[in-house]
């Protein structure tokens, strides 16, 4: 699937991704400029309205399909970080008076999906790995036994705590999700418009996202919250305005961040 670009595609729109990155560890930004990314992603968007309009409400609807149907999450994991990469490729040639087609954009995705889709997988690994561990260390107990002919006995129990030990394990189970969605969140705009490795950005993404907390815990707490009382809110309104929003936020936002983050402007 790691295929050339068509050779019909503009030199313009393949120069910039070629562009270095002057902070390739990221830099603290204000968290106040969060509304300027905002208003950056709907300047964008609003000059190809159609087309951030149907890639919103597809991922709306998706997002809203998962609550329904929880066993098509891998499928999500893998797709997130395909439409994220194809929208900044867009959004990076818009902000730049190089509007990109939709051959163009989705010729860069088959270029580079595979490094985009184990972006999706690597987070997957995180928290998979980090759940583990978490159950192993706060559910399984070794017990081991002797008795008096020398017989040994060893069992492994399994068992909750609802107590201080519980709200340790899901603090550290929500540190670990934070940790996979930092390490996603800029890592496809430094794979599609820097030919970063999935690791490579990935770890990149990281370090700004550490670097820049406050900002990520606004968000999280924003989504977390979000996402608690949703169940409260009545279908048709959680499907027509609450998921849209909670959709087109993150979308519309990532890119001004990555740019502030990344390269300073």
């Amino acid at each position: 699937m790691n295929i050339d670009f068509p050779s019909d595609i503009s030199k313009q729109t393949r120069l910039h991704r070629l562009s270095g990155l002057p902070f390739s560890g990221g830099r603290e930004v204000n968290p106040l400029h969060i509304s300027d990314w905002l208003r950056s992603g709907v300047r964008v968007a609003s000059m190809q309205p159609v087309l951030w309009l149907s890639v919103l409400l597809v991922c709306a609807d998706l997002a809203t399909l998962l609550g329904f149907v929880p066993q098509l999450y891998p499928v999500a994991v893998l797709l997130a970080p395909l439409v994220v990469g194809g929208l900044m490729f867009v959004q990076d040639g818009a902000s730049k008076g190089q509007p990109v087609s939709l051959r163009e954009a989705f010729a860069a995705l088959i270029r580079r999906s595979n490094a985009l889709c184990l972006i999706g997988l690597y987070g997957a690994a995180i928290v998979a790995i980090g759940y583990v561990v978490l159950l192993a260390t706060f559910h399984l107990s070794l017990n081991v036994s002797v008795t008096a002919s020398g017989v040994h006995n060893v069992s492994i129990s399994f068992g909750g705590d609802h107590g201080v030990r519980g709200a340790l394990e899901s603090l550290l189970g929500v540190s670990i999700f934070a940790v996979a969605i930092a390490s996603a969140c800029f890592a496809p705009a430094l794979v599609i418009l820097h030919n970063m490795t999935p690791h490579g950005a990935m770890f990149a993404s990281l370090n700004g996202a550490a670097r820049n907390w406050p900002v990520m815990v606004m968000y999280f707490a924003a989504m977390t919250v979000a996402v608690l009382f949703a169940p409260m809110v009545p279908l048709m309104l959680r499907a027509l305005v609450l998921t849209p929003l909670l959709t087109a936020l993150p979308l519309l936002s990532i890119y001004g961040a990555y740019r502030d983050v990344f390269l300073g402007r």
